[in-house]
């Protein structure tokens, strides 16, 4: 069985830039949204303000680790685009 596998490392870093970006803006937003949100929590008192604080901890938790994984994404796809590119370059340097 032979196959071929065909690469555009060009594609596949533009997705790393792509992730990275979105990661950039997902992170924007987020931050965006936490200063409205502690502009009305300001003024709440006792109950309501533990609640908001154990809510926005587990929040900012879960947004960390989005943040996180995206930018491994990123990571992996740099690291195959450069790994693709290597490999094209030994191959063809067999051939010269």
């Amino acid at each position: 069985m032979s196959g071929q596998v065909l690469v555009n490392f060009q594609t596949i870093s533009q997705a790393s830039q792509d992730v990275k970006s979105t990661a950039s803006n997902v992170r924007q937003q987020l931050d965006d949204l936490e200063a409205g949100v502690k502009r009305i929590a300001a003024s709440w008192e006792g109950a309501a303000q533990e609640g908001y604080q154990a809510k926005q901890q587990e929040w900012d938790r879960r947004a960390a680790s989005l943040h996180q994984t995206l930018e491994s994404i990123a990571r992996a796809l740099d690291t195959a685009a450069q790994n693709y590119q290597a490999t094209e370059s030994r191959n063809t340097s067999v051939w010269s």
